[in-house]
Order: C-alpha cells, then sequence, then structure tokens
C-alpha cells in the first residue's frame, strides 16, 4: 500500500468517526447529588407511533435517551433531552408526545431536537413520570435534573452556574 492510499483511508476513516461523534456530559458528583422530593418511577417505552396510547394524558417529567434494545452488548444507553409538561398549561405527557410524533412527521420543530429525533429513530426511548399534585413545582424538579445530568439537547433552564459555563465552553 502506499503512503498515498495509507492516508486517504486515514482521512476518509477520521471524516467517518468524526461524522458521529457527538459530546456528552458525565459528571459522576452532580448525578450522585441529584435529588428528588418525589420517588421518581419511571416508564420506558420506545419512541414511536404505535406507543402514543401507552402514554398518560397527565403532566409530567419526560426524557428521550438513545439506547440499543435489543443488543448482543452490555445494556447501557444516554439522556439525550428532558422535558416538563404541564407545570403551566394544560399540556400531558400524552399531548407532548403527540408534538413529537406531529414535528417528527412534518420534518419541523427546533433543530436539535428534530435532529436527535430524526438520527436516533428506532434506538430513541421515551420514559416518564406523572406527577398530578399540582403542588410539586416541575420546573424546579426539571432545573435540578438539567443541572446533574446535562443532556446535550437541551438548551435552556439549566441553573445559572451551569448556562453560564455552558455558553462560555468551546
Amino acid at each position: 500500500m502506499s503512503t498515498i492510499n495509507k492516508f486517504q483511508d486515514l482521512l476518509a476513516d477520521t471524516d467517518r468517526y468524526k461524522a458521529s461523534l457527538y459530546q456528552f456530559y458525565l459528571d459522576l458528583s452532580a448525578w450522585r447529588q441529584f435529588q428528588s422530593t418525589m420517588q421518581l418511577g419511571w416508564t420506558r417505552l420506545r419512541f414511536d407511533a404505535a406507543n402514543r396510547r401507552q402514554i398518560p394524558k397527565e403532566r409530567g417529567i419526560y426524557v428521550f435517551s438513545v439506547a440499543l434494545d435489543p443488543s448482543n452488548l452490555p445494556t447501557h444507553g444516554y439522556i439525550l433531552y428532558m422535558g416538563i409538561t404541564g407545570d403551566d398549561s394544560a399540556g400531558t405527557l400524552h399531548s407532548r408526545y403527540a408534538q413529537y410524533l406531529g414535528d417528527l412527521r412534518r420534518r419541523n420543530g427546533r433543530p436539535k431536537v428534530y435532529l436527535m429525533l430524526e438520527r436516533w429513530r428506532g434506538d430513541l426511548f421515551f420514559s416518564f413520570v406523572p406527577i398530578p399534585d399540582r403542588r410539586m413545582s416541575l420546573s424546579k424538579l426539571e432545573r435540578a435534573f438539567l443541572s446533574a445530568v446535562n443532556p446535550p439537547v437541551n438548551e435552556r433552564d439549566f441553573e445559572a452556574s451551569i448556562s453560564n459555563a455552558r455558553r462560555a465552553a468551546f
């Protein structure tokens, strides 16, 4: 093999590698410090139209995660996005799920969210916790969760110190 071919292969391999390279935040001490005033019993479903009926018509919190399931690899995945619905509106987990399906079908919505929905189609999971008690502030829970996990698709609602650091990092 000539030196030219060797480096052309290296360039092509590097381009393929960089095309699939995503940055994730991993701070185990922040994860350990995350606290919730209530027990969070998560339900996890593959994100697709067939599972829409299983999403409750209640307010709550949700996350999108990417995972290979089933897989020959050990169980693993990563939280890409976290949101709430119904804190300041009549929105429900069910209606929010439907909005994401609609954005995917119409090919619109927030660019990072659409990219997540399309890029990991088939390997994307929607996990949720209904929280019907209106005395519980979903916004406060969201801010604490986002600051601990720091999902890459979220852009707002972090604690000030995290927001400032994210904007300053390059």
